[in-house]
């Protein structure tokens, strides 16, 4: 799998984000037609969705972060002698009146079974397991863009030192030129 370009990058991001393909275009510098041709690419595809999950679950926890600090403010406002009934009575109303409260669980024991089930299901396909590792490989680079110190060093035909699982010359070290093992000799 070749790594995405900068502007790949930037298009995944923003249709993860809830962009249209129109903004994503503007804000990548390229056409919406480049945008639909990379999207029937199975791995633009797979890199958009797990984009979008990232995203999702980003944006849940700072919600439950920001729910955490409205009930803490509204806890100071209901304890406060100086509050007004007014303010006091349309506190209450907003905490008893909210729907779809969505609790933290008490302890890692609730959570566990939902993290085996997801565990499982990940361990049961080699696929998912391979496409996620390589995915998150390709996400490694993009961030850290680290390089070998000494890339010179490296045999193109032995495996990435970045963990991979890919040989270097089809990973880090695409560019790279031959080294010849001196040991043989």
């Amino acid at each position: 799998m070749k790594p995405f370009t900068v502007s790949q990058t930037t298009v995944i991001q923003a249709l993860a984000a809830g962009a249209t393909v129109t903004s994503a275009a503007k804000l990548a510098e390229i056409s919406r037609p480049t945008i639909y041709h990379w999207l029937q690419d199975p791995a633009f595809q797979q890199a958009v969705a797990y984009s979008e999950q990232e995203f999702a679950l980003t944006m849940h926890d700072r919600i439950q972060t920001l729910t955490a600090k409205a009930l803490d403010k509204l806890e100071a406002l209901l304890d406060d002698p100086r509050s007004s009934p007014n303010v006091i009575l349309k506190a209450s109303l907003a905490i008893l009146t909210r729907k779809n409260w969505t609790l933290p669980s008490k302890s890692i024991e609730e959570c566990a079974p939902a993290i085996h089930a997801a565990a499982e299901r990940m361990e049961s396909s080699p696929e998912i397991m391979q496409e996620a590792a390589a995915y998150q490989h390709q996400l490694t680079k993009l961030y850290t863009n680290s390089q070998p110190v000494n890339a010179n060093q490296i045999p193109r035909g032995a495996p990435c030192p970045c963990g991979s699982g890919l040989k270097y010359k089809r990973c880090c070290g695409h560019n790279a030129p031959p080294v010849l093992n001196n040991k043989a000799a």
